[in-house]
């Protein structure tokens, strides 16, 4: 594949550069290509390289590709180094980290990956034991219903929760005035909101209509 001149700036470009691009435009094999130009410009072994990417399936393309690279330069051994490189997926980066640092993350060495699936199935057993531990009184006053809704509610933004418990009941209802305002400005300003007034006002019937 040719590259075009913004294509070839990305691969050559010095230090970090971020590419923004459709589905089907080359990203993957201006990226290959960005990969073998470290290589072969800086002196790098594959092993010394992190590509990352977001499934299994774009990785393994991503290193089918880089492989036809390493191979038109010749170099027999680091084509064959590209195999064991570090080439994968987020998830598979972090936990290779995890198994290489354990004792640093303070994890068992001999740690397991939950897939979708398990992750999903323990959390509802997890959910169920953190319930039944609630003090009943507690659910009585406020509805078994509410509360679990509730709960759910919190787990769907942990981050957003941490800070909400942060400030405390007593600042609560500051909080959500001010976001109640921000939320009334941005409504104000957005261009929709600004074309519904002016149709509006250039429509109006009388004032005794």
């Amino acid at each position: 594949m040719e590259l075009n001149p913004d294509q070839k700036r990305a691969v050559q470009a010095v230090g970090s550069v971020a590419v923004t691009a459709g589905a089907g435009t080359g990203k993957t094999a201006m990226l290959a290509k960005r990969y073998v130009h470290h290589v072969v410009e800086h002196k790098l072994s594959p092993l010394q390289i992190v590509a990352a990417t977001f499934t299994d399936k774009a990785a393994a393309e991503l290193r089918s590709r880089i492989r036809e690279e390493m191979q038109k330069t010749g170099n027999d051994v680091q084509t064959a180094e590209v195999d064991a490189a570090q080439i994968s997926t987020i998830h598979s980066l972090a936990a290779r980290i995890c198994r290489d640092f354990y004792d640093i993350a303070g994890i068992p060495a001999d740690f397991t990956l939950m897939d979708e699936t398990e992750a999903g199935m323990r959390s509802v057993i997890w959910f169920r034991e953190a319930v039944s531990k609630i003090d009943p009184a507690i659910i009585d006053r406020l509805g078994y219903s509410w509360l679990i809704s509730a709960l759910q509610e919190l787990f769907r933004d942990p981050i957003a929760s941490a800070e909400a418990f942060e400030r405390g009941s007593s600042r609560w209802k500051d909080a959500i005035e001010a976001a109640r305002h921000q939320a009334v400005l941005k409504l104000q300003r957005c261009q929709a909101w600004l074309d519904a007034e002016n149709i509006l006002e250039r429509y109006s019937g009388t004032a005794a209509d």
